[in-house]
């Protein structure tokens, strides 16, 4: 029950009421003449399977001396909820400020590079070892992400 619950929700979260059907060109990366990068959504399946499976999580940051470890499937879970649901404009001058691992029984399932500064907010997950899809990243996620670069600031200014 509590498991089909949490599919909905996610569900919910992550689906609009009238999806909009796929096509190959949508299926690609495209570039807008300002040179803005834009992927597709990764598919919601893939998310609900990590929402449902998720054991493990690890995202390590570029210019901050501190990584995330989540082993508990609610902490989990609420990481996978600052996934949006729409797909980010990226452009080619934003820098990845780090990379996510979501592992279910040790065994890595999907990565994204996270893209944290003004312009440049959300996920870009990787397929076959190559940028392949985004997506936005939610104000709470943004929130989340922004209270861990303030706390070690903080440290690092002690």
């Amino acid at each position: 029950m509590i498991r089909s619950s949490l599919t909905l929700l996610l569900a919910l979260i992550f689906c609009t009421c009238a999806p909009s059907p796929k096509t190959e060109a949508s299926e690609a990366v495209t570039a807008d003449t300002a040179g803005n990068l834009t992927y597709p959504s990764i598919d919601l399946d893939r998310l609900v399977y990590l929402w449902e499976n998720a054991t493990y999580m690890d995202a390590t940051f570029y210019t901050l001396p501190i990584s995330i470890n989540q082993s508990e499937p609610d902490q989990i879970k609420q990481t996978i909820a600052t996934i949006g649901e729409d797909p980010i404009m990226l452009p080619t001058t934003c820098k990845a400020a780090g990379h996510i691992w979501f592992q279910v029984n040790g065994v890595n399932v999907e990565e994204a590079d996270i893209y944290f500064s003004p312009g440049c907010v959300g996920y870009v997950w990787y397929e076959e070892g190559k940028p392949a899809y985004s997506n936005q990243m939610t104000e709470v996620g943004a929130n989340f992400y922004n209270n861990i670069i303030n706390s070690v600031q903080q440290q690092q200014q002690q």
